[in-house]
């Protein structure tokens, strides 16, 4: 009997519970449950903001410590002792000869060099694309004979694409008495790369200090800094023929001229 009384008591509540439910009005309904979804997209928003807000942070941190230690590994802009040859490491196309503003920056540098006698031949690498005649190192040894550089001073390569590629090129290039200690022309985040690749052979002759190209391309700079470790991660963790073969192509991609303007160039990075 007990039994019994407890099972109607328990049919007759889910039957009141059952009578609430039905009697609740569908627009109502839709709106609670709406009210419910959105309240739970707004919790997951706040803590994908929390989680991308910690992430930048600590993006920031790293970016900080990796300029500071790139102030702190890199040499005066101008070199004391002459050199016998410099490498000018290819930048950028642009519009000013054919070239953007970091290149020229470092052709600008480049022929300073050469009028105060800190080197006496510059060999010139970099900006080999297959969409284009004349390749970046060919425009920036151009670009040194107008500034003043005579042209029995000047070489340049036309196969190199990237870092590694250039510096071969540039090895090919250089004498054994010039190869021991060759200037190295670049912008100051891209040098500390290029020392890694060249074994730490060479001087580095950056184009500004940090603090200056920090000013420079203020904000602008935390693309550098990723486009760099981007770099060094690829060149370190990619198969050697994978690599180059990424690499070619984005440079193709990249620096791909506008047909319906040829003089317009669009920038690329420090290859």
């Amino acid at each position: 009997m007990r039994r019994n009384g407890k099972r109607r008591a328990i049919i007759a509540a889910n039957a009141s519970r059952h009578r609430h439910r039905s009697t609740r009005h569908p627009i109502s309904t839709m709106l609670a449950n709406l009210a419910t979804r959105t309240d739970k997209r707004r919790r997951r928003l706040r803590r994908l903001a929390w989680v991308l807000a910690a992430a930048l942070f600590a993006d920031s941190i790293l970016v900080v410590r990796f300029l500071g230690w790139s102030a702190a590994n890199m040499p005066p802009p101008l070199p004391d002792v002459p050199h016998a040859a410099g490498v000018v490491f290819f930048n950028d196309f642009g519009d000013a000869e054919g070239l953007g503003p970091g290149s020229m920056a470092r052709i600008e540098y480049a022929a300073d060099l050469f009028a105060a006698g800190k080197v006496q031949r510059i060999i010139c690498v970099g900006g080999q694309r297959a969409q284009r005649a004349q390749s970046g190192a060919a425009l920036m040894a151009a670009a040194l004979v107008r500034r003043g550089v005579p042209a029995e001073r000047v070489q340049h390569d036309t196969q190199s694409f990237d870092t590694l590629t250039n510096w071969r090129s540039a090895q090919a290039s250089l004498t054994p008495a010039e190869a021991n200690d060759p200037l190295l022309v670049s912008a100051p985040l891209h040098l500390l790369r290029i020392r890694h690749v060249t074994g730490g052979v060479g001087t580095p002759a950056p184009t500004a200090s940090i603090p200056q190209e920090l000013h420079r391309r203020g904000v602008a700079i935390w693309l550098d800094v990723h486009r760099e470790w981007l770099a060094w991660g690829a060149a370190a963790l990619l198969p050697a023929d994978l690599y180059r073969h990424w690499v070619k192509r984005w440079r193709d991609f990249w620096d791909n001229p506008p047909p319906t303007n040829p003089a317009h160039h669009k920038p690329s990075t420090d290859e």
